[in-house]
């Protein structure tokens, strides 16, 4: 590993492992500035959300959290900064080898792992990481930065810095979602970047749920009951298929509990954005987004199924282009969903690509990186070769390859 130019003369660094909730809890003013300063913003790494998550989903893992901190060498005495927080699980079978690898840490209802570094650091944040890695500290031979954005300034700095320094990478997975970006005069209304025969039949569907009752479109206000808002959600999600399969997130204490706090200090900080249908009162319908620096991360819609013949689910992500504009600070938001989500891409006017590279660390990490291709390759020959010729794919899936989990 190269040294690179200029970045050792501005800062040194070292690094912190954490292991447990209390030592990582006593960093928590520190990280909150971090979120602040962060070259890019991501609300699932903030403390208010992955403390929770932490909680809820980290049993039976092997996780650490990294710390890199950033230290003035002009003066010694002054305290260190937070300069990166890294979530990070040991993976001990990387891609079915024998072969341990670290990887950014992404639970069930994790939809990006773009890790938290503060902007005027970056770059002697991430060589400070990567010098840990690779002096045997890490016990593991390669890092895999996991579903992080792909085409956001961390990325931009992390491709420039592992050429500089001569690190070797592999995509290891690569996708597009949905995105909503303000590329619109916020005096013109956005809905007109939705197609016309989609917002009309919106439009009658919305006539023909009236028919049921007084239909209201309702937004989360500073003053509400975020308690009564929190247990609606829970209870149409739970209501559905979600709740059927087990997976809704009052199908387990763990689930409920991390919802509730998330949503509860999200709204205490300003940063929860609910919207929601009633027919007569009855909740219907609920979308929750959280916001982040100038975007917002869409979490989770639930609706009501018996009303599914109405899409309220697609009437609440259109109402969430309008809410964008009625949000001065907020240029996007990402959707969050699957790449292949018909209704999302639908609506949305940009994509946002997200990306998982793997780098090396020592020869045996090299050497696992350089036969990626290889293997790659094989897998695909042998997938084609095994498929009858009707159902020849020219461009089959990698067994493997982790995308963000259905919401």
């Amino acid at each position: 590993m190269r040294q690179p130019g200029s970045t050792n003369s501005k800062h040194k660094t070292s690094v912190v492992v954490v292991r447990d909730l209390p030592a990582l809890s006593s960093f928590v003013p520190a990280w909150e500035e971090l979120a602040a300063a962060a070259l890019e913003p991501n609300v699932f790494y903030e403390h208010w959300m992955l403390l929770p998550a932490l909680q809820a989903f980290g049993a039976g893992k092997d996780l650490r959290v990294v710390l890199v901190l950033i230290h003035d060498p002009r003066n010694p005495d002054a305290p260190a900064k937070l300069g990166g927080l890294f979530p990070l699980e040991l993976i001990r079978g990387f891609r079915k080898l024998r072969v341990s690898a670290l990887s950014l840490w992404q639970h069930v209802h994790c939809y990006v792992c773009t890790p938290l570094v503060r902007a005027d650091s970056a770059r002697e944040c991430m060589v400070g990481l990567f010098q840990w890695l690779r002096s045997g500290g890490a016990s593991a031979s390669l890092m895999e930065l996991g579903c992080i954005s792909g085409d956001g300034p961390f990325h931009k700095m992390l491709v420039d810095l592992t050429n500089e320094i001569g690190l070797l990478t592999w995509v290891t997975d690569i996708f597009t979602r949905g995105l909503w970006h303000e590329g619109y005069d916020k005096r013109t209304n956005p809905e007109l970047a939705v197609s016309g025969d989609l917002r009309r039949r919106l439009r009658r569907k919305e006539k023909h749920l009236s028919e049921h009752g007084r239909v209201e479109h309702l937004v989360l206000r500073p003053e509400d009951d975020i308690g009564r808002w929190i247990d609606e959600f829970l209870r149409i999600e739970a209501s559905g298929w979600k709740g059927q399969r087990g997976s809704a997130l009052a199908s387990s204490e763990g689930g409920r509990r991390y919802f509730t706090e998330i949503a509860t200090s999200a709204f205490r900080r300003g940063r929860l954005l609910m919207l929601g249908i009633n027919v007569n009162g009855r909740p219907i319908a609920r979308r929750c987004a959280f916001v982040a620096g100038e975007g917002s991360f869409a979490f989770k819609t639930a609706y009501d199924e018996e009303f599914a013949d109405f899409s309220p689910g697609a009437m609440l992500e259109m109402d969430s282009i309008q809410q964008l504009r009625a949000l001065p600070g907020v240029r996007w938001m990402d959707s969050c969903a699957a790449a292949d989500n018909l209704l999302v891409n639908r609506l949305s006017n940009a994509r946002k690509t997200i990306q998982s590279l793997a780098v090396g660390s020592g020869a045996l990490g090299d050497l696992v990186i350089s036969g990626l291709p290889l293997l790659r390759w094989t897998r695909r020959i042998l997938m084609r070769s095994s498929e009858a010729p009707a159902h020849f794919s020219a461009d089959a899936p990698d067994p493997g390859t982790h995308r963000n989990p259905q919401k």
